[in-house]
């Protein structure tokens, strides 16, 4: 949300001590408060930093898309010990309550039942000016978090806050604590990279409903492999059979066919395979193969057919007798 400069004129105390968001006043001699204790009224659209309050105004068009775009990318890919959350309040210290734009929680809770400090947090840069961002930065820096970004979408960049000054990030946030996988940063500039970077971190977390899509997409290549891997078996098996007396083309030509249990396959193809090769012997031996011959070939069995195979290479003539006419 954008930041008023000026605090309201009129502010609402926090609810009574009996409702679920009373307020706590530290000690003066205690740490940092729990960071689920409120200053200001949950849902009440106020900040507090320093002691000063601000409210919280309504966000133009860009910074809510970018601060959607950003929370859809974050949601899809925090591990899931994690958390992700928008414009959630944190007590940064005994003065300061203050709500990020996103940011990356542990889903454990303390000791004392109460949430943890963030691992991450965002900011959108609208209109807004860096100086602003960078007091509410500060103060969670101070209080412990571990890195803070901000994302310029006037400028399209995307900067991380380290050792006390901004520096321009180039390509990734890599945070293997929280993230399945590295965050592309054009994922929280561009709808379309968004839309990859979310596909591929729910991939990365093998989500059920994708692993499933997979698994039947796999099936049904595995069937269509089987199929065109046997038809491309049986072409080059004749091809090799020509060159190697058939014997070991026979072999090859088929051994996809075989292991797929294409049983109609098989037969078609050897029976292919032996006209294939009496064809092939007739012409190296110099025998005619007349219009009578290829029609009594034709409608031969696979066993006849084997046979006249066997007798053209031992024999190295046509068969006589009642073999063939």
């Amino acid at each position: 949300m954008d930041r008023s400069s000026s605090p309201p004129a009129k502010l609402h105390a926090p609810g009574p001590a009996s409702s679920s968001h009373a307020a706590v006043c530290p000690g003066r001699d205690s740490p940092f408060p729990p960071v689920d204790e409120r200053i200001v009224q949950p849902e009440s659209r106020f900040e507090v930093m320093h002691g000063q309050v601000y409210e919280m105004m309504g966000s133009r068009e860009p910074h809510a898309i970018a601060t959607g775009q950003l929370a859809y990318v974050l949601f899809a890919l925090v591990r899931a010990e994690f958390q992700a959350a928008v414009d959630m309040l944190t007590r940064a210290d005994r003065y300061s309550d203050v709500a990020p734009d996103a940011c990356v929680f542990p889903k454990a809770l303390t000791l004392a039942g109460g949430r943890r400090l963030e691992h991450l947090v965002f900011e959108v840069l609208d209109s807004q000016s860096v100086a602003n961002v960078t007091v509410k930065v500060r103060l969670l820096k101070k209080r412990g978090v571990r890195r803070l970004f901000i994302l310029d979408i006037n400028a399209a960049t995307v900067s991380e806050w380290i050792q006390g000054s901004w520096n321009e990030l180039s390509k990734v946030i890599e945070d293997p604590t929280c993230f399945v996988r590295p965050l592309g940063l054009k994922a929280l500039l561009e709808a379309a990279d968004a839309d990859r970077e979310v596909a591929l971190a729910l991939l990365a977390k093998r989500t059920p409903v994708l692993m499933e899509r997979i698994r039947k997409g796999e099936i049904r290549g595995e069937k269509r492999g089987k199929k065109e891997g046997f038809a491309d078996g049986k072409e080059e098996g004749f091809a090799d059979g020509k060159e190697e007396g058939f014997a070991d083309g026979k072999k090859e030509g088929f051994a996809d066919g075989k292991e797929a249990g294409f049983a109609d396959g098989k037969e078609e193809g050897r029976r292919e395979g032996l006209v294939e090769a009496i064809t092939w012997y007739c012409e190296f031996l110099g025998i005619e193969l007349s219009q009578q011959r290829r029609t009594v070939i034709e409608r031969a069995n696979e066993v006849t057919l084997r046979a006249w195979v066997d007798h053209l290479k031992t024999h190295r003539q046509w068969p006589g007798g009642d073999m063939l006419s």
